[in-house]
């Protein structure tokens, strides 16, 4: 991002000109009258953990403007109208939509009980549509407020989860949140299977909200039993620059003291059962479930998802190389012992977790060697180990066809190792006679 370059292409003289900014980010908007642009940087210093600031170029003047933002997290541009910029934050479990005024006091345009995933804002009446949620309403359209679409009726004739946030202190003595998704009729004087859902980025969040996952099917897992925890673990969006800075040179551990001291509060609450854990991620949520599954002997499941195994590998073959000096620090050829300490293959000789290992074989932010690398590592070690390997996909999970297979993989999986329900399913070979 910070080698990033902004052109402007004069139509009528052909002429092209170099604007300089220097360390741009992707996030820019042209104005309306195309007379300013507004975008975000990154700073020199945890590019990926520092708040960006945000500045406004008059193309006109070459005068460069830098705003002020009241607000202690990374932002991103939702329009540039008449009127002015609009842009979205996260804050605590929720992404909140609002209006920029020219002081950098925020106007927020959304209540304090929903998350937005998407909006956008009409550059000439300036109306707000986005889709957003709530703790007990799936994402619908909204414009204006007003909502335009009915996706919750799926919903009409089935228990869903009941949703609440959780804090607790974690090995440091750093205050995590998490969002605990228990049934219905939750006793709290029983104790249940626990599931724990890893969410990836590392910046990004864990929302109290109905699921939108693609790959872990938390409703159903509540359906049979269990209880999930969604960890907010340290370096999570929503919480501040100096949260996200926690996990700087710390990947791994400080992830496994975050969500293992979550567990352990569960236990003393007297509501997870400490013989029936399971733990599951995609991308960063799968390197830190692959972390945690080695690095202890807690789990009694676990599943991968498109997750890194060991840094030095991911390093040499990822589309984004400098992701992991951002949060290492250095190279593989510098500092050779951050990169061993922080990898999940460097305690493979500790496996006993079953293992589930989902992977896309056209994965270019983490390379399906990954998967490859902790197959065999859990093989040689004689762990229950399965790889799944989606020919075409990519890291994310695009089609609905894969997502319902990694989903229903997953439900198998943990209701085999936690509940002790067969495995017939979970094979090609059982569809055979479909």
């Amino acid at each position: 991002m910070e080698e990033s370059e902004l052109y402007v292409f004069d139509l009528e003289s052909k002429k092209i000109e170099k604007l300089g900014i220097s360390r741009l980010g992707p996030d820019f908007h042209l104005s309306p009258d195309g007379r300013k642009l507004a975008y975000t940087l990154t700073k020199e210093e945890y590019p990926w953990q520092s708040n960006n600031p945000l500045e406004i170029l008059d193309l006109e003047t070459g005068k460069r403007e830098k705003i002020h933002i009241d607000v202690d997290s990374i932002i991103e541009i939702v329009a540039y109208t008449k009127k002015g910029l609009y842009i979205s934050w996260k804050e605590g479990t929720r992404i909140k939509v609002g209006f920029l005024n020219p002081d950098g006091k925020i106007e927020t345009l959304t209540d304090d009980n929903s998350t937005v995933s998407w909006s956008a804002v009409s550059e000439d009446t300036d109306k707000l549509v986005c889709i957003k949620a709530t703790p007990t309403k799936p994402f619908e359209i909204y414009l204006e407020g007003k909502k335009i679409t009915n996706e919750g009726k799926i919903y009409k004739e089935r228990l869903t989860s009941r949703k609440q946030l959780i804090r607790w202190k974690s090995l440091d003595g750093v205050e995590i949140e998490g969002v605990l998704s228990t049934p219905p009729d939750f006793d709290s004087s029983k104790r249940y299977p626990l599931l724990l859902i890893v969410h990836g980025g590392p910046t990004w969040l864990s929302f109290d909200i109905p699921t939108f996952s693609k790959a872990y099917p938390l409703e159903q897992f509540v359906e049979k039993g269990f209880i999930v925890l969604e960890p907010n673990y340290r370096g999570s969006d929503g919480y501040g620059e100096e949260f996200r800075r926690l996990n700087y040179r710390n990947l791994g551990i400080g992830d496994y003291a975050d969500i293992m001291s979550g567990v352990d509060y569960l236990i003393e609450k007297g509501i997870a059962d400490p013989e029936r854990i399971g733990i599951m991620g995609w991308s960063q949520g799968g390197y830190i479930t692959a972390f945690c599954s080695l690095y202890s002997n807690r789990f009694k499941a676990a599943s991968v998802g498109a997750g890194i195994s060991d840094w030095i590998t991911y390093y040499c073959a990822t589309d984004i190389h400098n992701f992991t000096v951002y949060f290492l620090g250095e190279t593989p050829w510098n500092d050779e012992e951050i990169y061993k300490k922080t990898s999940p293959m460097t305690y493979i000789k500790n496996a006993s977790t079953p293992t589930l290992i989902q992977h896309g074989d056209n994965d270019q932010r983490v390379p399906a060697p990954n998967a490859y690398k902790l197959y065999q590592g859990l093989k040689d070690m004689g762990v229950p180990v399965e790889l799944v390997i989606f020919k075409g996909m990519g890291h994310g999970i695009h089609k609905p066809g894969i997502a319902r297979a990694i989903m229903k993989q997953n439900l198998i999986w943990f209701s085999h190792y936690l509940l002790g329900e067969p495995m017939e399913g979970f094979y090609l070979k059982d569809h055979l006679n479909d």
